[in-house]
């Protein structure tokens, strides 16, 4: 009797155990189908859009093939127009190339103006170019008597000639404003002289000089940094007898990320031959006297300007500026202008003794 009810007493375990096994298979296979169900499907590939072109069937005269091509997406390209508008003319421009030494004269005669926010070509009544946009020294344009230059080290040329004097303290006043370190230098007129392949009292000049008018410097010395100084000591012989000429030369080679200079520009550029005994002028294009048309190609010295001033466009040259208060500086002085990115302004207001208005 004790036996069957020990039995009895554990078949319902039994059949207990059996239910849980099977429930969980059950389970188990209906994840197993889930998760079959739902990662089947395959990925759709993304549609591309193709055009498709035939091509005839060979000798045998089969039926044509078609191919497909894949398009190319367009990239727009961009097209650069500068326009400026004057009282009698407007004038659109392409897109500009990069200037290059052997780029000619011609067509850089037209005036070159307000600078620094690329306001195009015109006349020089404060309209004009501004080419500076800038350079990897990340210099921010301040502005000037209507042009924006871009510097922190800042060499200037004050003409010192007797119709320029009256200009030159509010001239420098306006410059201490924006600049209060710059070395402000001052010499007679703004003649830019080459003998040769060098520029008369320049860096590699030697031996005889055209006769040219010598003016003493009337640079205050006190006024420059001491960099200015030493700078004035090296150059002061050679711009009293050799002008702007001289001096830009000379300065290409200093510390400094702009030359602005401040003339009349009546004195322009000339150039000499090299003879036995007296130099020969082949070309001016002075107000006072013209001689030889226009210049056709550039001298060595021109050259080697040139490529210094394409040099600030990287930053490692200076940027040029230059203020006229009456005629438009020479062409060769507005290629170099438009080589380094900087900017060519007239300041005529200044004779009427009034601020023109922006």
């Amino acid at each position: 009797m004790a036996i069957s009810e020990s039995v009895i007493g554990r078949r319902p375990q039994a059949r207990s155990l059996r239910s849980l096994l099977l429930s969980l298979g059950l389970h188990g296979l209906l994840v197993v189908a889930a998760c079959w169900i739902v990662f089947r499907q395959p990925a759709m590939p993304p549609k591309q859009e193709f055009t498709s072109h035939a091509v005839a069937g060979g000798k045998s005269g089969g039926p044509t093939a078609t191919h497909p091509v894949q398009r190319q997406p367009k990239v727009p390209t961009p097209q650069k127009r500068l326009t400026t508008k004057s009282a009698s003319a407007t004038l659109a421009l392409p897109p500009m190339k990069a200037m290059t030494p052997e780029m000619g004269l011609a067509g850089l005669s037209a005036g070159q103006g307000k600078g620094g926010m690329g306001r195009g070509l015109g006349g020089f009544g404060g309209k004009g170019l501004g080419a500076g946009l800038g350079n990897g020294a990340g210099f921010v344009g301040r502005p000037v008597m209507g042009a924006f230059i871009r510097a922190k080290r800042v060499a200037v040329y004050l003409d010192c000639s007797g119709s320029m004097r009256s200009y030159l303290p509010r001239v420098e006043a306006e410059i201490r404003k924006e600049f209060p370190d710059a070395d402000v230098f001052r010499f007679d007129g703004a003649r830019v002289v080459g003998l040769g392949d060098v520029v008369v009292y320049g860096r590699r000049f030697h031996g005889d000089a055209p006769r040219l008018r010598e003016g003493p410097t009337q640079t205050v010395v006190e006024t420059l940094t001491p960099n200015g100084r030493a700078v004035q000591v090296k150059v002061r012989v050679a711009c009293e007898k050799g002008s702007l000429g001289a001096w830009m030369d000379r300065l290409l080679e200093e510390p400094y990320d702009a030359l602005v200079v401040f003339s009349d520009f009546q004195d322009g550029v000339r150039l000499y031959e090299a003879k036995k005994g007296e130099p020969k002028l082949i070309y001016s294009d002075s107000s006072y006297h013209k001689v030889g048309g226009v210049q056709k190609g550039h001298a060595p010295w021109q050259r080697e300007w040139l490529d210094a001033f394409a040099k600030a466009q990287r930053g490692g040259g200076p940027r040029l500026y230059l203020f006229t208060v009456q005629q438009e500086p020479q062409a060769f002085l507005q290629a170099c202008v438009a080589a380094s990115g900087g900017a060519a302004t007239s300041v005529s207001w200044l004779r009427k003794g009034v601020r023109k208005s922006p």
